[in-house]
């Protein structure tokens, strides 16, 4: 305090109820937007281990039927045609290596990323700019 009783302005900002009520705010808005990107790692996460169950199910359900598992050529398509399996290629990646007609292929999922579709549709309307490796003019 001054010699006239009052406080100086920092300090009546500082104790203001107004101010720690947006520090804390604000301080909730982080914490909650920082724990939303890990909440949505892990959804992608559990979503493709989903898609690789599914795609295993189907290979063992065809290994069941007809005594073999399908090849890499064709493997997701054949399984997708033949015993109604359901990706969406759109977000997600699936590697199936087929190891031999007795042996469980290896099967990956990678989710693709959200921008990819975005960029596909900018290339076929001519909106990405120059390709690398073009004809040099």
């Amino acid at each position: 305090m001054d010699a006239t009783g009052h406080r100086p302005p920092i300090l009546r900002i500082l104790t203001s109820r107004v101010v720690w009520s947006l520090v804390f705010v604000a301080l909730v808005s982080f914490l909650v937007v920082a724990g939303s990107g890990g909440l949505s790692a892990t959804v992608t996460e559990r979503q493709a281990q989903f898609v690789a169950d599914s795609v295993r199910r189907s290979a063992v359900q065809c290994y069941a039927v007809e005594g073999r598992f399908p090849q890499t050529v064709g493997g997701v398509a054949y399984l997708r045609d033949t015993y109604g399996l359901s990706v969406d290629e759109g977000r997600y990646a699936v590697y199936y290596e087929w190891l031999g007609d007795n042996l469980v292929p290896q099967i990956k999922v990678v989710p693709v990323p959200q921008d990819a579709p975005l960029r596909a549709i900018a290339d076929l309307l001519g909106l990405s700019g120059p390709q690398e490796g073009g004809d040099g003019q």
